[in-house]
């Protein structure tokens, strides 16, 4: 714990989330830990937070945000997005693992770092990982995956997109690694202009180039559990597995699932 000029006291990422680990369900650790790990945040900067900052710093406010850069909307207003540097590291939190074994929290700390899958863009990255990837008896759907994975373009991908690498926001991999296809997600306040369309549309198109499957994967896609079966039955054709009915046990565990992630983010 350490003070600041601000009268406010900040912890270390890694103890807040040990701290956090004892007091919230464990998907929402796991939602913490993907934010903290990524390279995002979303975040409600109140009016008094603000003046003090600019108070602080005057015009050099905006470097003393360190990295951060606020995400805009289509019509160029501000929204509760932000890029940024991660804040941890995948291997400190995987070190930070084998320092807290015995304390408060840790069992929960400790299950919730392993369904960490990687660095995440945005929240409906993390919601789209979630689902896919925890275990049925978790509410997801137990699919091998990755996140931000990085795809070198052939000659032809590059003429396409005029990009030498992309990186691919979620790769889905059947058990053996032998089919593989790539999930995109489409937040709006990112994906949202005609610009960002057309740009989407040049990246999906040289990677489909290259023989990838690509989902383009949206926020009701992904919320409405019809829509998301469809969406599945589609990725499963593509790793070449048969995708299996749910028990009533497992649809309810994925409705709970949902409970807990699709919410108002900024709140949590």
């Amino acid at each position: 714990m350490r003070q600041t000029e601000f009268g406010l006291d900040v912890a270390s990422p890694l103890f807040t989330l040990l701290s956090l680990a004892s007091s919230v369900s464990n998907e929402r650790l796991i939602m913490c830990m993907y934010e903290m790990c990524g390279t995002f945040a979303v975040c409600k900067i109140a009016p008094q937070v603000k003046s003090a900052l600019v108070q602080a710093y005057g015009g050099q406010w905006g470097d003393a945000r360190l990295g951060w850069e606020n995400v805009k909307d289509v019509s160029g207003s501000p929204t509760d997005l932000w890029k940024r540097p991660p804040l941890i590291e995948l291997s400190e939190l995987a070190e930070y693992v084998d320092k807290i074994r015995g304390l408060r929290g840790a069992k929960s700390f400790i299950r919730a770092a392993k369904c960490i899958t990687g660095v995440a863009a945005s929240p409906l990255e993390v919601q789209a990982s979630m689902l896919f990837g925890l275990t049925r008896l978790r509410g997801g759907e137990g699919l091998r995956l990755t996140n931000n994975v990085e795809i070198r373009m052939t000659r032809s991908a590059r003429l396409i997109s005029g990009l030498d690498r992309r990186y691919a926001d979620i790769l889905l991999a059947n058990k053996d690694g032998s089919r593989e296809c790539l999930v995109e997600c489409q937040g709006k306040a990112i994906h949202g202009s005609i610009e960002s369309k057309i740009s989407d549309s040049d990246r999906t198109t040289a990677l489909q180039a290259m023989g990838y499957p690509v989902v383009l994967m949206t926020y009701g896609q992904l919320a409405d559990s019809d829509a998301f079966r469809v969406v599945m039955e589609l990725i499963m054709s593509y790793l070449d597995v048969p995708l299996k009915d749910k028990t009533s046990r497992q649809q309810e565990l994925e409705r709970r699932l949902r409970e807990e992630i699709f919410i108002d983010w900024a709140g949590m």
